[in-house]
Protein backbone atom coordinates (compact mmCIF):
# COMPACT_ATOMS: atom_id res chain seq x y z
CA UNK A 1 0.00 0.00 0.00
CA UNK A 2 1.51 3.33 -0.88
CA UNK A 3 2.02 5.95 1.56
CA UNK A 4 0.57 9.23 0.50
CA UNK A 5 3.17 11.93 0.24
CA UNK A 6 2.17 14.83 2.79
CA UNK A 7 2.90 18.56 1.52
CA UNK A 8 5.78 20.28 3.19
CA UNK A 9 5.28 22.89 5.92
CA UNK A 10 7.42 24.89 4.22
CA UNK A 11 5.01 24.85 0.68
CA UNK A 12 2.14 26.03 3.00
CA UNK A 13 4.32 29.04 4.14
CA UNK A 14 5.11 30.21 0.78
CA UNK A 15 1.45 29.74 -0.07
CA UNK A 16 0.06 31.59 2.20
CA UNK A 17 2.37 34.65 1.96
CA UNK A 18 1.24 34.87 -1.55
CA UNK A 19 -2.75 34.53 -0.37
CA UNK A 20 -1.45 37.46 1.96
CA UNK A 21 -0.17 39.89 -0.39
CA UNK A 22 -2.98 38.96 -3.00
CA UNK A 23 -5.38 39.42 0.20
CA UNK A 24 -4.03 41.64 3.05
CA UNK A 25 -2.06 43.84 1.72
CA UNK A 26 -4.92 45.40 -0.96
CA UNK A 27 -6.72 46.34 2.84
CA UNK A 28 -3.37 48.94 3.84
CA UNK A 29 -4.26 52.57 3.15
CA UNK A 30 -2.95 53.83 0.05
CA UNK A 31 0.66 54.89 -0.40
CA UNK A 32 2.21 57.77 -2.38
CA UNK A 33 -0.02 58.12 -5.28
CA UNK A 34 -1.48 54.53 -5.86
CA UNK A 35 -5.40 54.70 -5.64
CA UNK A 36 -6.93 52.48 -3.67
CA UNK A 37 -7.91 49.99 -6.71
CA UNK A 38 -4.47 50.72 -7.10
CA UNK A 39 -3.61 48.92 -4.07
CA UNK A 40 -5.54 46.23 -4.81
CA UNK A 41 -3.91 45.52 -8.33
CA UNK A 42 -0.49 46.20 -6.80
CA UNK A 43 -0.85 42.99 -4.14
CA UNK A 44 -2.66 41.03 -6.82
CA UNK A 45 0.20 40.86 -8.67
CA UNK A 46 2.95 40.74 -5.68
CA UNK A 47 1.16 37.97 -5.14
CA UNK A 48 1.22 35.99 -8.56
CA UNK A 49 5.11 37.18 -8.98
CA UNK A 50 5.78 35.33 -5.62
CA UNK A 51 3.78 32.62 -6.14
CA UNK A 52 5.04 32.21 -9.55
CA UNK A 53 8.62 31.74 -7.97
CA UNK A 54 7.63 29.60 -5.56
CA UNK A 55 4.80 27.79 -5.39
CA UNK A 56 2.98 27.17 -9.02
CA UNK A 57 2.37 28.92 -12.00
CA UNK A 58 -1.16 27.68 -13.04
CA UNK A 59 -3.41 28.04 -9.94
CA UNK A 60 -1.96 31.72 -8.77
CA UNK A 61 -2.56 32.73 -12.31
CA UNK A 62 -6.07 31.90 -12.39
CA UNK A 63 -7.03 33.37 -8.86
CA UNK A 64 -5.26 36.58 -9.35
CA UNK A 65 -7.31 37.13 -12.93
CA UNK A 66 -10.33 36.31 -11.04
CA UNK A 67 -9.43 38.71 -8.32
CA UNK A 68 -8.24 41.34 -10.87
CA UNK A 69 -11.75 41.18 -12.33
CA UNK A 70 -13.53 41.69 -8.42
CA UNK A 71 -10.94 44.43 -7.60
CA UNK A 72 -13.06 47.39 -9.19
CA UNK A 73 -10.52 47.44 -11.76
CA UNK A 74 -12.53 46.97 -14.86
CA UNK A 75 -14.87 50.26 -13.33
CA UNK A 76 -18.80 49.71 -13.84
CA UNK A 77 -18.20 46.17 -15.22
CA UNK A 78 -18.75 44.15 -11.84
CA UNK A 79 -19.45 40.48 -10.91
CA UNK A 80 -19.71 37.92 -12.92
CA UNK A 81 -19.23 39.91 -15.84
CA UNK A 82 -16.19 41.23 -14.99
CA UNK A 83 -14.45 38.04 -15.01
CA UNK A 84 -16.07 36.80 -18.09
CA UNK A 85 -14.52 40.56 -19.10
CA UNK A 86 -11.18 39.72 -17.63
CA UNK A 87 -10.85 36.20 -18.87
CA UNK A 88 -11.38 36.96 -22.58
CA UNK A 89 -9.29 39.62 -22.25
CA UNK A 90 -6.67 37.59 -20.95
CA UNK A 91 -7.03 34.53 -22.80
CA UNK A 92 -9.00 36.11 -26.26
CA UNK A 93 -5.78 38.54 -27.14
CA UNK A 94 -3.69 38.13 -30.07
CA UNK A 95 -0.49 37.04 -28.06
CA UNK A 96 -2.31 34.13 -26.25
CA UNK A 97 -3.50 32.79 -29.65
CA UNK A 98 0.04 32.88 -31.19
CA UNK A 99 1.25 31.29 -28.23
CA UNK A 100 -0.83 28.70 -28.24
CA UNK A 101 -0.30 27.47 -31.92
CA UNK A 102 3.11 27.92 -32.00
CA UNK A 103 3.92 25.80 -29.19
CA UNK A 104 1.85 23.21 -31.39
CA UNK A 105 4.25 24.11 -34.29
CA UNK A 106 7.51 23.93 -32.55
CA UNK A 107 6.51 21.49 -30.31
CA UNK A 108 5.76 18.75 -33.20
CA UNK A 109 9.62 19.29 -34.37
CA UNK A 110 10.07 17.72 -31.05
CA UNK A 111 7.33 15.14 -31.05
CA UNK A 112 8.52 14.06 -34.59
CA UNK A 113 12.01 13.32 -33.82
CA UNK A 114 13.49 16.15 -36.01
CA UNK A 115 16.07 17.21 -33.09
CA UNK A 116 18.25 14.09 -33.54
CA UNK A 117 18.78 15.08 -36.97
CA UNK A 118 20.09 18.39 -36.24
CA UNK A 119 22.25 17.42 -33.44
CA UNK A 120 23.86 15.07 -35.68
CA UNK A 121 24.73 17.84 -38.58
CA UNK A 122 25.75 20.56 -35.98
CA UNK A 123 28.54 17.75 -34.51
CA UNK A 124 29.38 16.19 -37.83
CA UNK A 125 30.92 19.66 -39.49
CA UNK A 126 34.63 19.22 -39.92
CA UNK A 127 35.77 22.25 -38.67
CA UNK A 128 35.58 20.38 -35.15
CA UNK A 129 38.03 17.47 -36.03
CA UNK A 130 40.54 17.23 -33.14
CA UNK A 131 40.16 20.77 -32.14
CA UNK A 132 39.04 20.33 -28.36
CA UNK A 133 37.84 24.13 -28.10
CA UNK A 134 35.64 24.31 -31.03
CA UNK A 135 34.23 21.01 -30.06
CA UNK A 136 33.03 22.30 -27.02
CA UNK A 137 31.50 25.95 -28.54
CA UNK A 138 29.71 23.66 -31.17
CA UNK A 139 27.77 21.30 -28.45
CA UNK A 140 27.23 24.70 -26.64
CA UNK A 141 26.04 26.62 -29.84
CA UNK A 142 23.71 23.43 -30.39
CA UNK A 143 22.35 23.89 -27.55
CA UNK A 144 21.52 27.08 -27.96
CA UNK A 145 20.32 26.72 -31.48
CA UNK A 146 17.39 23.33 -30.12
CA UNK A 147 16.47 25.84 -27.06
CA UNK A 148 15.68 28.30 -29.36
CA UNK A 149 14.35 26.33 -32.37
CA UNK A 150 12.29 23.43 -29.84
CA UNK A 151 12.61 24.13 -26.26
CA UNK A 152 15.12 23.88 -23.58
CA UNK A 153 13.94 20.70 -22.40
CA UNK A 154 14.72 18.96 -25.59
CA UNK A 155 18.18 20.62 -25.39
CA UNK A 156 19.20 19.27 -22.54
CA UNK A 157 17.92 15.88 -22.76
CA UNK A 158 19.19 15.24 -26.31
CA UNK A 159 22.62 16.83 -25.52
CA UNK A 160 23.31 15.84 -21.69
CA UNK A 161 23.57 11.97 -22.58
CA UNK A 162 25.44 12.59 -25.75
CA UNK A 163 27.94 14.65 -23.86
CA UNK A 164 28.05 11.99 -21.27
CA UNK A 165 28.39 9.09 -23.48
CA UNK A 166 31.10 11.58 -25.14
CA UNK A 167 32.98 12.09 -21.91
CA UNK A 168 33.13 8.74 -20.67
CA UNK A 169 34.00 6.94 -23.79
CA UNK A 170 37.52 9.79 -23.81
CA UNK A 171 38.04 8.85 -20.31
CA UNK A 172 36.94 12.06 -18.20
CA UNK A 173 35.09 11.36 -15.12
CA UNK A 174 32.99 13.24 -13.09
CA UNK A 175 34.69 16.29 -10.54
CA UNK A 176 36.95 17.10 -13.40
CA UNK A 177 36.93 20.53 -14.84
CA UNK A 178 36.42 19.25 -19.07
CA UNK A 179 33.13 17.30 -17.01
CA UNK A 180 31.47 19.95 -15.64
CA UNK A 181 32.56 22.42 -18.13
CA UNK A 182 30.51 20.58 -20.28
CA UNK A 183 27.60 19.59 -18.28
CA UNK A 184 27.08 23.17 -17.49
CA UNK A 185 28.14 25.11 -20.77
CA UNK A 186 24.70 23.01 -22.10
CA UNK A 187 23.05 24.39 -19.62
CA UNK A 188 24.10 27.90 -20.29
CA UNK A 189 23.62 27.49 -23.91
CA UNK A 190 20.26 26.65 -23.65
CA UNK A 191 19.62 29.40 -21.48
CA UNK A 192 20.73 32.28 -24.22
CA UNK A 193 18.52 30.42 -26.66
CA UNK A 194 15.64 30.86 -24.68
CA UNK A 195 13.92 34.03 -25.60
CA UNK A 196 15.46 33.67 -29.23
CA UNK A 197 12.58 34.34 -30.86
CA UNK A 198 9.82 37.13 -29.70
CA UNK A 199 6.50 35.16 -31.10
CA UNK A 200 7.28 31.83 -28.80
CA UNK A 201 8.06 30.30 -25.02
CA UNK A 202 8.55 32.94 -22.36
CA UNK A 203 10.94 35.38 -23.79
CA UNK A 204 7.39 36.19 -25.60
CA UNK A 205 5.80 36.69 -22.37
CA UNK A 206 8.07 39.82 -21.60
CA UNK A 207 7.84 41.39 -25.08
CA UNK A 208 4.01 40.98 -25.56
CA UNK A 209 3.89 43.05 -21.72
CA UNK A 210 5.94 45.35 -22.77
CA UNK A 211 4.45 45.96 -26.10
CA UNK A 212 0.93 46.09 -24.40
CA UNK A 213 2.01 48.53 -21.79
CA UNK A 214 3.97 51.20 -23.98
CA UNK A 215 2.21 50.67 -27.27
CA UNK A 216 5.69 50.40 -29.19
CA UNK A 217 5.82 47.21 -31.47
CA UNK A 218 9.07 45.35 -31.44
CA UNK A 219 10.83 44.94 -34.92
CA UNK A 220 11.33 40.76 -34.62
CA UNK A 221 14.60 40.77 -37.01
CA UNK A 222 16.03 43.53 -34.81
CA UNK A 223 15.01 41.10 -31.47
CA UNK A 224 16.11 37.49 -33.13
CA UNK A 225 19.62 39.64 -34.59
CA UNK A 226 20.41 41.08 -31.13
CA UNK A 227 19.50 37.55 -29.78
CA UNK A 228 22.04 36.06 -31.95
CA UNK A 229 24.74 38.76 -31.39
CA UNK A 230 24.73 38.43 -27.53
CA UNK A 231 24.39 34.97 -27.64
CA UNK A 232 27.72 34.52 -29.59
CA UNK A 233 29.71 37.15 -27.75
CA UNK A 234 28.83 35.31 -24.79
CA UNK A 235 29.61 31.85 -25.64
CA UNK A 236 33.19 33.37 -26.99
CA UNK A 237 32.87 34.67 -23.69
CA UNK A 238 32.28 31.40 -21.76
CA UNK A 239 35.29 29.88 -24.05
CA UNK A 240 38.43 32.45 -23.15
CA UNK A 241 36.92 31.89 -19.80
CA UNK A 242 37.52 28.19 -19.55
CA UNK A 243 40.54 28.56 -21.98
CA UNK A 244 42.81 30.90 -19.66
CA UNK A 245 40.96 30.59 -16.53
CA UNK A 246 39.34 27.13 -15.58
CA UNK A 247 41.92 25.14 -17.52
CA UNK A 248 40.46 22.13 -18.15
CA UNK A 249 42.31 18.81 -19.63
CA UNK A 250 41.49 18.95 -22.96
CA UNK A 251 44.25 16.79 -24.42
CA UNK A 252 41.57 13.77 -24.89
CA UNK A 253 39.24 15.95 -26.83
CA UNK A 254 41.72 16.31 -29.10
CA UNK A 255 41.27 13.13 -30.61
CA UNK A 256 37.84 13.47 -31.53
CA UNK A 257 36.72 13.98 -34.81
CA UNK A 258 33.01 13.83 -36.92
CA UNK A 259 33.40 10.09 -36.96
CA UNK A 260 32.94 9.44 -33.67
CA UNK A 261 29.18 11.54 -33.65
CA UNK A 262 28.60 8.85 -36.60
CA UNK A 263 29.27 5.96 -34.89
CA UNK A 264 25.21 5.43 -34.48
CA UNK A 265 23.39 5.49 -37.80
CA UNK A 266 20.36 7.30 -38.50
CA UNK A 267 17.89 6.58 -40.72
CA UNK A 268 16.75 8.58 -43.42
CA UNK A 269 14.33 11.60 -42.60
CA UNK A 270 10.54 10.48 -43.47
CA UNK A 271 7.88 12.52 -44.66
CA UNK A 272 7.16 14.18 -41.33
CA UNK A 273 10.46 15.23 -40.13
CA UNK A 274 10.77 16.79 -43.55
CA UNK A 275 7.22 18.03 -43.88
CA UNK A 276 8.15 19.87 -40.09
CA UNK A 277 11.44 21.02 -40.70
CA UNK A 278 10.52 22.85 -44.06
CA UNK A 279 7.51 24.16 -42.47
CA UNK A 280 9.29 25.34 -39.66
CA UNK A 281 11.91 27.16 -41.75
CA UNK A 282 9.20 28.81 -43.96
CA UNK A 283 7.29 30.39 -40.92
CA UNK A 284 10.37 31.73 -39.42
CA UNK A 285 11.22 33.43 -42.83
CA UNK A 286 7.74 34.86 -43.06
CA UNK A 287 7.75 35.90 -39.64
CA UNK A 288 11.18 38.04 -40.72
CA UNK A 289 10.12 39.06 -43.90
CA UNK A 290 7.41 42.10 -42.87
CA UNK A 291 10.81 43.31 -40.65
CA UNK A 292 13.15 42.90 -44.21
CA UNK A 293 11.40 44.35 -46.80
CA UNK A 294 9.44 47.66 -47.57
CA UNK A 295 5.50 47.24 -45.97
CA UNK A 296 4.03 48.66 -49.48
CA UNK A 297 5.14 45.44 -51.18
CA UNK A 298 2.03 43.57 -51.89
CA UNK A 299 3.08 39.99 -50.14
CA UNK A 300 4.35 41.94 -47.21
CA UNK A 301 0.42 43.66 -46.76
CA UNK A 302 -0.66 39.98 -46.98
CA UNK A 303 1.64 39.16 -44.37
CA UNK A 304 0.60 41.42 -42.20
CA UNK A 305 -3.13 41.31 -42.74
CA UNK A 306 -2.66 37.35 -42.20
CA UNK A 307 -0.11 37.75 -39.08
CA UNK A 308 1.52 35.73 -36.17
CA UNK A 309 -1.85 33.82 -35.39
CA UNK A 310 -3.08 33.41 -39.32
CA UNK A 311 0.53 32.39 -40.22
CA UNK A 312 0.11 30.01 -36.93
CA UNK A 313 -2.65 28.05 -38.20
CA UNK A 314 -2.36 28.15 -41.83
CA UNK A 315 1.40 26.25 -41.42
CA UNK A 316 -1.24 23.75 -39.41
CA UNK A 317 -3.53 23.45 -41.55
CA UNK A 318 -0.88 22.37 -44.08
CA UNK A 319 0.61 19.79 -42.00
CA UNK A 320 -2.72 18.25 -41.13
CA UNK A 321 -3.79 17.90 -44.35
CA UNK A 322 -0.15 16.26 -45.36
CA UNK A 323 -0.83 12.92 -45.31
CA UNK A 324 2.01 9.78 -44.75
CA UNK A 325 0.94 5.89 -44.98
CA UNK A 326 -2.66 7.54 -44.51
CA UNK A 327 -2.22 9.52 -41.30
CA UNK A 328 -1.60 13.24 -41.16
CA UNK A 329 1.65 14.41 -40.67
CA UNK A 330 0.56 16.43 -37.61
CA UNK A 331 -0.45 14.58 -35.46
CA UNK A 332 -1.91 17.38 -33.33
CA UNK A 333 -3.77 15.65 -30.33
CA UNK A 334 -0.34 13.24 -30.05
CA UNK A 335 1.62 16.87 -30.04
CA UNK A 336 -0.99 18.42 -27.31
CA UNK A 337 -0.65 15.83 -24.44
CA UNK A 338 3.29 15.85 -24.91
CA UNK A 339 4.78 19.00 -26.09
CA UNK A 340 2.12 21.65 -24.82
CA UNK A 341 3.20 23.76 -22.08
CA UNK A 342 0.12 24.88 -19.84
CA UNK A 343 2.73 26.45 -17.45
CA UNK A 344 3.64 29.09 -19.61
CA UNK A 345 0.12 29.44 -21.16
CA UNK A 346 -1.34 30.61 -18.01
CA UNK A 347 1.69 32.65 -16.92
CA UNK A 348 1.97 34.38 -20.09
CA UNK A 349 -1.91 34.95 -19.74
CA UNK A 350 -2.03 36.46 -16.36
CA UNK A 351 1.48 38.14 -16.46
CA UNK A 352 0.61 39.93 -19.74
CA UNK A 353 -3.22 41.15 -18.28
CA UNK A 354 -1.78 41.93 -14.73
CA UNK A 355 1.22 43.88 -16.12
CA UNK A 356 -1.23 45.68 -18.00
CA UNK A 357 -3.64 46.57 -14.97
CA UNK A 358 -0.63 47.63 -12.73
CA UNK A 359 0.39 50.06 -15.08
CA UNK A 360 -3.09 51.87 -16.01
CA UNK A 361 -3.56 55.53 -15.00
CA UNK A 362 -6.02 54.20 -12.22
CA UNK A 363 -3.94 52.72 -10.12
CA UNK A 364 -1.47 55.55 -9.76
CA UNK A 365 1.57 53.06 -9.41
CA UNK A 366 3.81 54.03 -12.46
CA UNK A 367 3.89 57.90 -10.47
CA UNK A 368 4.44 56.12 -7.10
CA UNK A 369 7.14 54.02 -8.41
CA UNK A 370 9.06 57.30 -9.93
CA UNK A 371 8.75 59.05 -6.88
CA UNK A 372 10.26 56.13 -4.96
CA UNK A 373 13.21 55.58 -6.76
CA UNK A 374 13.77 59.19 -7.93
CA UNK A 375 16.50 59.50 -5.09
CA UNK A 376 18.09 56.40 -5.60
CA UNK A 377 18.26 56.37 -9.62
CA UNK A 378 17.51 60.31 -10.22
CA UNK A 379 19.97 62.42 -12.09
CA UNK A 380 22.70 59.20 -11.94
CA UNK A 381 24.48 59.08 -15.62
CA UNK A 382 22.54 56.87 -18.11
CA UNK A 383 24.68 53.58 -17.60
CA UNK A 384 23.90 53.71 -13.60
CA UNK A 385 20.43 53.55 -14.50
CA UNK A 386 21.20 50.79 -17.23
CA UNK A 387 24.05 48.87 -14.59
CA UNK A 388 20.97 49.25 -11.35
CA UNK A 389 18.21 47.87 -14.03
CA UNK A 390 20.33 44.78 -15.29
CA UNK A 391 21.80 44.14 -11.81
CA UNK A 392 18.25 43.90 -10.49
CA UNK A 393 17.09 41.72 -13.38
CA UNK A 394 20.53 39.72 -12.94
CA UNK A 395 20.05 38.97 -9.19
CA UNK A 396 16.29 38.32 -8.97
CA UNK A 397 16.18 36.07 -12.06
CA UNK A 398 18.22 33.86 -10.55
CA UNK A 399 15.95 33.37 -7.25
CA UNK A 400 12.46 33.75 -9.07
CA UNK A 401 10.50 32.78 -12.49
CA UNK A 402 12.54 34.79 -15.12
CA UNK A 403 9.56 35.70 -17.38
CA UNK A 404 7.24 36.98 -14.27
CA UNK A 405 10.74 39.01 -13.13
CA UNK A 406 11.32 40.41 -16.72
CA UNK A 407 7.46 41.52 -16.59
CA UNK A 408 7.79 43.02 -13.43
CA UNK A 409 10.21 45.11 -14.35
CA UNK A 410 8.70 46.51 -17.45
CA UNK A 411 6.32 48.95 -15.64
CA UNK A 412 9.73 50.50 -14.22
CA UNK A 413 11.41 50.84 -17.23
CA UNK A 414 8.70 52.75 -18.72
CA UNK A 415 8.00 55.04 -15.77
CA UNK A 416 11.54 56.51 -15.39
CA UNK A 417 11.64 56.25 -19.27
CA UNK A 418 10.92 60.11 -19.60
CA UNK A 419 13.74 60.74 -17.00
CA UNK A 420 16.65 59.27 -19.30
CA UNK A 421 16.29 60.64 -22.35
CA UNK A 422 19.30 58.51 -23.43
CA UNK A 423 18.06 55.57 -22.37
CA UNK A 424 15.01 54.64 -25.10
CA UNK A 425 12.34 52.40 -23.05
CA UNK A 426 12.59 49.68 -25.88
CA UNK A 427 16.19 49.29 -25.68
CA UNK A 428 16.33 48.72 -21.98
CA UNK A 429 13.08 46.83 -22.32
CA UNK A 430 14.77 44.12 -24.99
CA UNK A 431 17.93 44.45 -23.30
CA UNK A 432 16.56 43.41 -19.77
CA UNK A 433 13.91 40.65 -21.79
CA UNK A 434 17.89 38.69 -22.53
CA UNK A 435 19.11 39.33 -19.08
CA UNK A 436 16.59 37.48 -17.34
CA UNK A 437 17.44 34.63 -18.88
CA UNK A 438 20.99 34.50 -17.81
CA UNK A 439 19.46 32.24 -14.63
CA UNK A 440 22.25 29.87 -13.62
CA UNK A 441 22.79 30.00 -9.81
CA UNK A 442 20.07 28.37 -8.07
CA UNK A 443 17.75 25.50 -8.49
CA UNK A 444 14.84 28.02 -8.46
CA UNK A 445 16.06 30.03 -10.90
CA UNK A 446 14.26 27.87 -13.44
CA UNK A 447 12.87 24.18 -13.89
CA UNK A 448 15.72 23.83 -16.32
CA UNK A 449 18.22 24.52 -13.63
CA UNK A 450 16.23 22.59 -11.57
CA UNK A 451 17.18 20.07 -13.42
CA UNK A 452 20.93 20.68 -13.50
CA UNK A 453 20.96 21.16 -9.77
CA UNK A 454 19.57 17.41 -9.34
CA UNK A 455 21.96 15.84 -11.40
CA UNK A 456 24.11 14.09 -9.33
CA UNK A 457 27.12 13.75 -11.55
CA UNK A 458 28.01 17.84 -11.11
CA UNK A 459 28.02 19.43 -7.52
CA UNK A 460 26.35 23.14 -6.75
CA UNK A 461 30.29 23.95 -6.14
CA UNK A 462 31.14 22.85 -9.77
CA UNK A 463 27.50 24.92 -10.60
CA UNK A 464 28.97 27.92 -8.66
CA UNK A 465 32.18 28.09 -10.01
CA UNK A 466 31.65 28.16 -13.42
CA UNK A 467 27.95 30.08 -12.97
CA UNK A 468 28.96 33.27 -10.65
CA UNK A 469 31.83 34.46 -13.52
CA UNK A 470 29.79 34.35 -16.36
CA UNK A 471 26.68 36.01 -14.47
CA UNK A 472 29.17 38.83 -13.57
CA UNK A 473 30.55 38.61 -17.48
CA UNK A 474 27.08 38.94 -18.74
CA UNK A 475 25.99 41.73 -16.56
CA UNK A 476 29.49 43.58 -18.10
CA UNK A 477 28.31 42.54 -21.63
CA UNK A 478 24.79 43.48 -21.35
CA UNK A 479 25.47 46.77 -20.18
CA UNK A 480 28.14 47.81 -21.86
CA UNK A 481 27.78 46.17 -25.49
CA UNK A 482 24.43 44.54 -25.47
CA UNK A 483 22.12 48.04 -24.85
CA UNK A 484 24.61 50.06 -27.14
CA UNK A 485 23.19 47.25 -30.08
CA UNK A 486 19.62 47.54 -28.05
CA UNK A 487 19.87 51.42 -28.56
CA UNK A 488 20.67 51.36 -32.58
CA UNK A 489 18.53 48.55 -33.22
CA UNK A 490 15.33 50.07 -30.96
CA UNK A 491 16.36 53.55 -29.81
Amino acid sequence: METMKKTPMSTWIKIAIGLALMLLFPMLPPIGTITPVGMKITGIFLGMVWMWSAVDLIWPSILGLVLIALSGFTGEVTGYAAIVLVMKEAFGSETILGLMFAMMLFGGVQYVGCTKYFIRFMMTRKIINRKPYVIMFMIFFASYLLAGLTNVIASLLILWPVSVELLGRLGYKKGEKTYYSIIVGIMFGAALGQPMFPFKGAGMTIVAAFEKISGTTINVLLFVTMNIILSIIMLIAYMLWLKFVVRPDVEALRNVTTEDFERDELPPMNLKQKAFMITIAVYIVLMLVPSMLPKTIPFVQLINNIGTVGLNMLCIVVLMLMREDGEPVMDFKGIASKTFNWNTYFLVASAMYGATALTNEVTGVKPFLVSLLQPILGGKPDFIFVLFILAFALITTNFANNAGMGVALMPIIIAFADQYPGVPAPALAMTTTFMVFIAIMTPAASPWCGMLYSRNDVTNNEIWKIGLPMCVIALLVYTFVGFPVAKVFFG
